[in-house]
This record gives structure tokens, sequence and C-alpha cells, in this order.
């Protein structure tokens, strides 16, 4: 699955930069503001079952208390989707847009969030 995929691109890109890579929200009583955290949603899908090819739309927020660390785990991300074609856990990733790259503060984090447009065949 798609989201699979996206969890072992993000946990890979990230694993000396993030302490936690998670699908949707992170549960509160586990936060630490000390930490940085990536959070990804899907915002969108389109599955073109006639074609074997699906187009999602996902949403990758980083959270960290540091916002230049945010920005740069932000467009590390960002420089890695929007050149991506590959095949992970039986996902061909047949290629990327990422848009929409925006940073604010809310709740005590910095969050810099991208929207990353992947087009796969199943």
């Amino acid at each position: 699955m798609i989201e699979n995929a996206i969890y072992t691109i993000l946990k890979e890109l990230t694993k000396d930069k993030a302490d936690g890579v998670y699908l949707d929200f992170v549960n509160d009583s586990e936060i630490d503001k000390e930490k940085t955290y990536i959070v990804y949603s899907l915002t969108s899908s389109t599955p073109h079952y006639d074609f074997e090819y699906g187009n999602s739309i996902y949403q990758i927020a980083v959270y960290s208390n540091n916002l230049s660390k945010a920005l740069n785990i932000q467009r590390e991300i960002g420089k890695y989707f929007s050149n991506l074609k590959t095949i992970i856990e039986d996902t061909e990733i047949c290629g990327c847009d990422v848009s929409n790259e925006t940073h604010n503060y809310t709740e005590g984090f910095y969050q810099a969030v991208s929207i990353v447009n992947i087009l796969y065949k199943y």
C-alpha cells in the first residue's frame, strides 16, 4: 500500500533527524516538545483501477521546537519526493509533485507543511 511506502521513505529520510514518523496524528500523551515529529496524512485519493494507477495527495508536516530544523527537514523531504520514481514494498511510484510548502507556529511547535501529489501503480 502507498501509506506503507511513504512511511518507509519518511522513516529512512529522517532517521537521524526526527524522533518519530506517524500517519495522521501523534497521540497527545506522547508529545514531547523537545522532540521532532513527522506526521503525514492523506488529503485526497483517486484510484484508477481500470488502468492500475492511483493518484494520492498527502500532507507531510514536520513538527519541531526549532524552526531551522523543521525547514531543513521539509526541504530534504521536498527534494527527495520531487525526483521520486521507485518501487517500494510492491508499490511502483511513477512520479511526484511537491507544492504549497508553508510553515507556522502552533501549540508550542513550528510546523513546516508540504503537499505531495503521488502517482503510483498498484
